[in-house]
C-alpha cells in the first residue's frame, strides 16, 4: 500500500511502545490514527503526542480479547473516518515466566485473550471491509517466540506460534482470491517496551490468588545488558512502515534469531528433538 496520506490506520497497543511508535510513523505520513488501548490515561497521553505531529486522532480505549469492545473499534472508526485501511494488530502482554506445570488457567487465559483473540477479533471487525474496498494492509505482530520455542514461556509461545500462522493462513487465502489486502507479520526479537510490566492490566478476573511467582530469565536481571541490544521502538517503526509500502510479508527487527530458527526447521527435517535451550535472551548474551 504505497499511498498512505489521508487514509486511516488503526493500532491496536498503542498508548506505548511499539504501538505508539507505529502511531507517530504513520501520523507523520499523514494518515489518520485510530489508537486503541486498554490503558485509558496512557493512551490520552499518547494520543495527544500523535496529534502533536499533525495528525488525526480517535483514541478509543478497548480490550482487544473482548468481542464487544473490538466491535465498538470497528464501529468508532467507521463513524470517524469511513473506514480504514491499515489494521496494526499489535496488542500483547507476557504471562509469569516459570514452569508449565506451575502455569495457571488465568495465566493462559489472558495471555491467549489478548495475544491471540485480540487479533482475531482484529481480522473478523476489518478484514470484510478491507476485502470490499480490495486495498488495505494487515500488520500483525507476533514474535521470535512464534518462530521457536524456549523455555517456560508456555502461554506466549503457543500464542506467537498461534499469531504466526494466523498471518501466513491468512496471506494464502487472499492470494489464493487474487486480492490486493495484503499482510506483514512481526517477529520482533528484543525491544525496548513495556511488556515485562504488562501485570498493571491484568484484568482482576484473571489475576492469580497467589501472585508470588518465581520468575526463571527475569529481564530485570539483565536490565543493563539489555539496554544495550534492545531496538528502540521507532526503530521497528521504521521497518513496519517500509513493508507496508513495500507490501512484504516478514519483518524482522535483528538477524539474532536466524540460526535459531533454521536450527528448529532443520531439526524438523531431520526428524530431531527440539533444539532451543536457556532463555529466549541467549542469542543476545551468548553472542
Amino acid at each position: 500500500m504505497r499511498d498512505l496520506e489521508g487514509k486511516t490506520a488503526v493500532i491496536t497497543g498503542s498508548a506505548s511502545g511499539m504501538g505508539l511508535a507505529f502511531a507517530t510513523s504513520f501520523g507523520q505520513e499523514g494518515m489518520n490514527v485510530v489508537m486503541a488501548d486498554i490503558e485509558e490515561k496512557a493512551l490520552r497521553t499518547a494520543a495527544a503526542q500523535v496529534e502533536a505531529v499533525g495528525a488525526s486522532v480517535l483514541p478509543v480505549v478497548t480490550d482487544v480479547g473482548d468481542e464487544a469492545s473490538m466491535d465498538f473499534l470497528g464501529e468508532a472508526t467507521r463513524d470517524a473516518f469511513g473506514g480504514a485501511h491499515l489494521i496494526c494488530l499489535n496488542a500483547g502482554v507476557a504471562a509469569p515466566t516459570v514452569p508449565m506445570e506451575t502455569l495457571t488457567v488465568n495465566d493462559w487465559r489472558w495471555t491467549l485473550d489478548v495475544n491471540l483473540w485480540g487479533v482475531i477479533h482484529g481480522i473478523r471487525v476489518f478484514l470484510s471491509d478491507l476485502k470490499a474496498q480490495d486495498e488495505g494492509h494487515i500488520v500483525i505482530t507476533a514474535s521470535v517466540a512464534g518462530l521457536t520455542s524456549y523455555p517456560w514461556l508456555g502461554p506466549y509461545n503457543a500464542s506467537k506460534h498461534a499469531a504466526t500462522t494466523i498471518a501466513e493462513t491468512l496471506h494464502a487465502e487472499l492470494m489464493e482470491t487474487g486480492s490486493k489486502v495484503r499482510v506483514s507479520c512481526l517477529t520482533p526479537g528484543a525491544v525496548a517496551t513495556n511488556i515485562g510490566d504488562a501485570e498493571r492490566n491484568r484484568p482482576k478476573e484473571l489475576r492469580n490468588e497467589d501472585a508470588e511467582e518465581q520468575s526463571l530469565g527475569d529481564l530485570s536481571e539483565f536490565a543493563e545488558t539489555f539496554a544495550g541490544f534492545a531496538k528502540a521502538p521507532p526503530e521497528v517503526a521504521e521497518l513496519v512502515l517500509a513493508a507496508v509500502v513495500e507490501e512484504r510479508f516478514w519483518i524482522e527487527t535483528d538477524d539474532s534469531y536466524r540460526e535459531p530458527i533454521q536450527q528448529r526447521h532443520r531439526a524438523i527435517e531431520q526428524k530431531a528433538a527440539p533444539p532451543a535451550r536457556g532463555m529466549i535472551l541467549s542469542p543476545y548474551i551468548e553472542r
